[in-house]
């Protein structure tokens, strides 16, 4: 009877192993080529996303070209950005492949039509310090075929398509699909 307890306790202990191994292949197979769970790394996207905030992150595989069709303005998109200083970088699209953008004076114009007035946020929560972009206005600049201009909703204090350019489409990781940390704020990312 000992013997078949340990043979038996050998057994359920191997299962158990295999079953860890293999849910942690699953999570690490959902997180390599679907779902990115991502903290936001800055304040740029308040009051939209703030600092610290955990996203998941639904991964492209898509072309470029198939890409730049699925993308709508005001999507929270996540991408390796040349100058930002972070691995990964989150920020909303405002313009589209093949568009035209400019700004002056906080009107944003996309094919010269007028799209929005910016929202600034309160002096008493602007993130003093931080870096941010020379100017909010935009000189008039065509978009590429494999490429979208991405801003922060925190227009004062994000590093964004206004220092480094339009972003194409290749150094696109994915799109924002919810927050789920804090549950407080749980839900999906819409325009601030």
């Amino acid at each position: 009877m000992n013997r078949a307890r340990r043979i038996f306790t050998s057994r359920a202990l191997l299962g158990v192993l295999v079953v860890v191994a293999v849910v942690n292949v699953a999570v690490f197979a959902v997180e390599r080529w679907y779902v990115l769970p991502l903290h936001v790394p800055s304040a740029s996207m308040e009051p939209a996303l703030r600092e610290g905030e955990r996203i998941l992150v639904k991964r492209t595989h898509a072309s470029p070209a198939d890409l730049a069709r699925q993308l709508d303005r005001g999507d929270v998109l996540v991408f390796r950005a040349p100058e930002a200083g972070e691995p990964l970088t989150v920020k909303r699209v405002i313009g589209l492949p093949g568009e035209t953008i400019q700004a002056k004076d906080g009107v944003i114009a996309i094919d010269d039509e007028k799209i929005l007035v910016e929202q600034w946020l309160p002096e008493s929560e602007r993130d003093i310090g931080t870096p941010a972009a020379d100017s909010v206005d935009i000189p008039l600049t065509r978009l590429g075929d494999d490429e979208v201009y991405l801003l922060g909703d925190n227009r004062d204090n994000s590093i964004d398509s206004r220092v480094y350019g339009p972003v194409s489409l290749d150094d696109v990781v994915g799109t924002v699909l919810v927050r789920y940390w804090p549950p407080s704020r749980y839900g999906k990312v819409d325009w601030a």
